[in-house]
């Protein structure tokens, strides 16, 4: 007998649900600054040898090396790679609650570069200190132990290798499920990211891993997610890992391109409940970045008795402002600076052959272009998600514009997919469209 949907039974379920993602999100921070403690129990003399052995990349580089001059695409961070070493290898003696929160690096002047280039020539030297207490800094977790066998040339290399395997995981797998055109659209969906610079900068891989480790597990474990844990709380899970683990690069990409994956799986839903969904995951999923953050804040100033939060907000509503050196700018200014890296010719190329692949696509199903609307809608409020990033993260999408760009995957992914829908076969393409017009209409 099928159970009567009610007032009380709706009331129920939100309940539950809430119940649900706050323990979620408590269990979340306990983990996470639980792992960051068993982190900074490592020895770091290993680590700083090993880090030693190979400083000369980072000096030879500097802080900002273009892999290919005059692309500004190719620009590497080693300023805040630099930063995340540093914090690695310094070593102190407050106690381990403690340094899990604070987060110290050395502090000899001239940006985090030289203080680590100074500390590690002389570890016991005296130096200043400084904290980076708002992040929570959780690549340590998987940092610290690496370093403990390789030194930053080696963690370069084995990045480069896990990229490539992993681009080729998830291809495979969409293949594997029938995906075989919207594999491909991934991949030009990283293209748009510069990948050859990625596994050069811990900074960019972070991101990277997640975001398609996120998607792998959502196309082989779909059906146990939906059953068990329920999408809700799996956005929730990603939010919270992006605020663990990224360092505020291109987070979106962890929403976006999961979520164009969720209904290339679940394309039996009508228009409205695709719509729905894209609005209380992108809330599941900022709940439980922002949470997860503050979470970080609310632990390190009841603990370290100093007020994180102040700080904290304060970086946020400086990264979130209009103003950039005293000057007003715009959203239009912000996306624009965001979209420039595609003006250059190659990148041209490959979107005029896929502007040309889409008319192609839409002239054959010409007879079918309400359809093909319906259908897209979906995709393209996914593909608007970066901007609406942008909107919000204003000043720091920016000012580090040569790395929020690769916000835009989900963008390209979300376009890509639009096209690689087109050119199924015909009666395919005609009855699944006509479907989800016919529901979309209800």
């Amino acid at each position: 007998m099928e159970q009567k949907i009610t007032k009380d039974n709706i009331l129920k379920d939100c309940m539950n649900q809430v119940r649900q993602s706050a323990i979620l999100l408590i269990l979340g921070i306990l983990i996470g600054y639980l792992l960051l403690m068993i982190a900074y129990l490592l020895p770091v003399e290993k680590m700083q040898e090993n880090l030693s052995q190979s400083m000369n990349v980072l000096t030879e580089e500097q802080e900002y090396h273009k892999v290919i001059s005059g692309y500004n695409s190719t620009q590497l961070d080693n300023f805040t790679d630099s930063w995340m070493l540093g914090i690695a290898v310094y070593n102190n003696y407050l106690p381990i609650w403690e340094r899990a929160l604070t987060c110290i690096s050395a502090d000899y002047g001239n940006g985090p570069l030289n203080g680590l280039v100074c500390y590690l020539s002389e570890p016991g030297g005296i130096n200043e200190e400084i904290e980076y207490t708002r992040y929570w800094h959780g690549y340590l977790v998987i940092l610290k132990p690496l370093l403990l066998f390789f030194n930053y040339a080696d963690l370069r290399v084995l990045s480069m290798m896990l990229n490539i395997l992993l681009m080729f995981v998830v291809f495979n797998t969409f293949k594997d499920m029938g995906f075989e055109k919207e594999a491909w659209g991934y991949i030009v969906a990283v293209l748009f990211m510069m990948p050859v610079v990625i596994p050069l900068s811990i900074q960019f891989s972070v991101m990277f891993y997640l975001t398609n480790i996120a998607l792998w597990i959502l196309l082989k474990k779909y059906d146990q997610i939906v059953k068990k844990t329920g999408m809700i709380l799996y956005f929730q899970i990603i939010g919270m890992a992006t605020s663990y683990f990224d360092f505020l690069t291109y987070p979106i990409a962890s929403l976006g391109v999961p979520m164009v994956c969720l209904f290339l799986l679940d394309s039996d839903n009508t228009l409205w409940s695709k719509i729905r969904k894209i609005v209380y995951l992108s809330i599941s999923w900022g709940f439980g970045y922002s949470a997860m953050w503050a979470g970080k804040w609310v632990l390190s100033t009841l603990i370290l008795r100093d007020n994180v939060i102040v700080n904290a907000l304060s970086q946020v509503l400086l990264r979130s402002s209009h103003i950039q050196n005293g000057e007003k700018i715009s959203t239009i200014d912000t996306w624009i600076r965001n979209l420039e890296f595609y003006f250059e010719k190659p990148y041209l190329i490959l979107i005029v052959i896929c502007f040309i692949v889409a008319i192609i696509g839409i002239y054959k199903n010409r007879k079918l272009l309400v359809y093909i609307i319906i259908d897209a809608f979906p995709f393209m409020l996914i593909a608007a998600m970066p901007f609406a990033w942008y909107t919000f993260a204003e000043q720091h999408s920016y000012e580090h514009h040569w790395f929020t760009f690769r916000g835009l995957m989900t963008s390209v992914f979300a376009c890509t997919c639009i096209c690689a829908r087109l050119y199924r076969t015909k009666s395919n393409s005609e009855n699944s469209l006509k479907q989800g017009y016919r529901q979309g209409d209800k």
